[in-house]
């Protein structure tokens, strides 16, 4: 699972680097940026997909300092004008490593994306997220749909009016709604195609997390004074356990085979490509794989929990959404009628906010967890860690509120809360999206 820390702000898009008139010169050009061979390599792949020759005359970087390289390749003989290359980062010795299992290496987030995409450019119903046109394990790349000019639910949200940005949260669950009635009853066909590259890493479920990070969180909080929190004696004490029988009833809920469906697994507003028309989606798939259903679709209330430019909805707004959610599954046939899906909606709010409470609490109650930066590129300033578990403790509460099976843990986070109450003065709510503001 992606801790919330792991994407503080997004890759800043390196210059614009000309194009090169023919392929063996974009070549050599892009040996400066990308391994060489990529280049023949992704033309290959184009010609035998498109089943014509094709080749690769140029290419402009998009990213070269984030997770991966990504860059726009210009190709003639193909019915559209480029393609989009995403290179897995190499090692100090400036090779790819296959082999690596780690949970965070290149290669585990480079097989993710492989497989995601390859599946979910071949099930019957498409369009959720940018056609596989192919990849190579020894060179550690792959190539997709170019999407066009870059406009992300990011740029909306933070830099664009209200209208937009709720047409654009409405094409958001609507590109969710499509993956998921996509690939559900599928997890086997996805399986086998991961199973090309070996197992995945498997990530900390909530229960690892709550017992593991946020239990000795509280812990030390209780041994004594704390730069950020002070000292508050039973913190500990309240992860009692009724709430961790709740922590485990969440587990429970979210294994329900009906439910399990393909997912992105980092739904952030700047993992999208936005369309004049509102249409959204989805790419950046490195942690993607199937799990419950409704973790995507929680984005809305917990709202973007992993992700770096956080604020809140509008009053509203979030039922607003899960109810055009629900009405694209029953479009599409699948029974959404009963409190079956409610219940599970409150398990994932729940399961977001106790992920980013158990891996922030400990930055949190350090001096520099009341630290705002400037991300001076999107003129927007980052949430500090504090006020992002006063932001998720009231999320569990609200989930609590919604949900029977959840009343402990809304009793852990009104404990919680009013630590931080005493502590953190300064700190409430964040505000809402600038959009809306």
């Amino acid at each position: 699972m992606i801790p919330p820390s792991s994407k503080t702000a997004p890759d800043e898009p390196a210059p614009d680097s000309p194009a090169a008139a023919e392929a063996d010169q974009a070549e050599t050009s892009l040996g400066d940026h990308l391994p060489a061979g990529v280049a023949a390599r992704a033309a290959t792949l184009l010609s035998d997909h498109l089943g014509s020759p094709v080749r690769v005359t140029g290419y402009e970087p998009l990213r070269v300092d984030g997770h991966a390289h990504v860059a726009r390749l210009v190709v003639a003989g193909a019915p559209f004008p480029s393609a989009v290359v995403k290179v897995a980062h190499r090692g100090d010795d400036g090779e790819f490593d296959r082999t690596s299992t780690d949970f965070w290496s290149p290669a585990n987030r480079l097989w993710n994306e492989w497989s995601g995409l390859e599946f979910l450019s071949s099930v019957p119903v498409k369009g959720g997220t940018p056609t596989f046109y192919g990849g190579d394990a020894e060179l550690g790349f792959i190539l997709i749909e170019d999407l066009g000019p870059d406009r992300s639910l990011a740029d909306i949200l933070v830099r664009e009016s209200a209208e937009p940005a709720r047409t654009g949260m409405a094409g958001y669950v609507d590109a969710l709604a499509r993956v998921h009635l996509a690939s559900f009853g599928r997890d086997e066909e996805y399986a086998r195609l991961r199973a090309r590259f070996g197992t995945p890493a498997p990530g900390d479920s909530i229960g690892q997390d709550v017992r593991t990070k946020l239990v000795p969180a509280l812990a030390d909080l209780d041994a004594g004074p704390c730069a950020g929190l002070g000292t508050h004696p039973g913190l500990a004490a309240a992860v009692d356990d009724a709430a961790l029988a709740a922590v485990d009833w969440i587990e429970e809920t979210l294994a329900a085979p009906s439910w399990q469906a393909y997912s992105p697994n980092d739904c952030c507003p700047d993992n999208n490509h936005v369309g004049e028309d509102g249409t959204v989606r989805l790419f950046d798939l490195e942690f993607g794989s199937f799990r419950h259903a409704l973790l995507d679709l929680a984005y809305v209330r917990t709202v973007m929990p992993t992700c770096w430019c956080v604020r809140r909805l509008p009053d509203g707004l979030p039922d607003v959404l899960v109810d055009r959610y629900r009405r694209r599954l029953a479009e599409a046939g699948r029974d959404v009628s009963g409190s079956d899906f409610d219940t599970a909606l409150d398990a994932c709010q729940a399961y977001w906010a106790l992920q980013v409470l158990s891996w922030l609490l400990p930055r949190a109650a350090t001096a520099e967890g009341a630290d705002r930066r400037r991300f001076d590129a999107w003129a927007f300033d980052l949430p500090s860690h504090r006020e992002l578990c006063v932001l998720r403790l009231d999320n569990l509460a609200d989930a609590a509120r919604r949900q029977p099976s959840l009343a402990a843990l809304g009793d852990l986070a009104g404990t919680l809360r009013a630590a931080t109450r005493r502590a953190w003065p300064g700190v409430g709510l964040l505000p809402i999206y600038p959009a809306f503001s």
